[in-house]
């Protein structure tokens, strides 16, 4: 039950960040796009390589950001294995 739920929760968190992603890229590429300044498909080849350069290069900073600057308080010490 419990895997089913894990399993269920990261197809949703990975559905949510990708829509998020996309809906940035759209807000980034699509003036371009508009004003015909770029073939569709240069666009998109750019907006895919970026985006993935940008979450694969820069995911930790952000999660770094978060913890120091952002959520104050979080104890980011690594767990003992106390029991």
């Amino acid at each position: 039950m419990i895997e089913t739920f894990i399993i269920a929760l990261a197809a949703l968190s990975f559905l949510m960040s990708f829509s998020i992603g996309s809906n940035d890229a759209a807000n980034a590429l699509g003036t371009s796009y508009g004003s015909q300044a770029a073939p569709l498909i240069y666009l998109l080849v750019a907006g895919a390589l970026f985006e993935f350069l940008g979450s694969y290069y820069c995911s930790g900073r952000v999660a770094g950001t978060l913890v120091s600057r952002i959520i104050i308080g979080i104890d980011t010490q690594p767990m003992s294995s106390q029991d």
